[in-house]
């Protein structure tokens, strides 16, 4: 019997860290804003580390496209057929 060589990693997302790219994106947010206000470089990486452990407590056990499913959900306009709203009956 043969066997076939897989390549399982294939069709997962692209990961940097450990991120996905909107979580990525949420730290530099984090990066630039933590920099506006404070010059000391050693704080201001703890407080990134902080915040990069946090995203990745936030992701465990969750699927990939989460944050950006949330993103999508919460920001996209709510449309309602207005014949579904008075009723099929009328």
């Amino acid at each position: 019997m043969k066997k076939i060589k897989g390549y399982r990693g294939i069709f997962q997302k692209n990961k940097i860290l450990g991120l996905e790219f909107m979580d990525l994106l949420f730290l530099i947010l984090a990066y630039l804003f933590v920099f506006l206000f404070s010059q000391n470089l050693v704080l201001n990486f703890g407080i990134l580390a902080v915040v990069y452990f946090l995203l990745r407590l936030y992701k465990k056990g969750k699927p990939d496209h989460w944050t950006s499913s949330v993103i999508r959900f919460l920001f996209t306009p709510k449309h309602y057929r207005l014949d579904r709203e008075r009723g099929s009956h009328e």
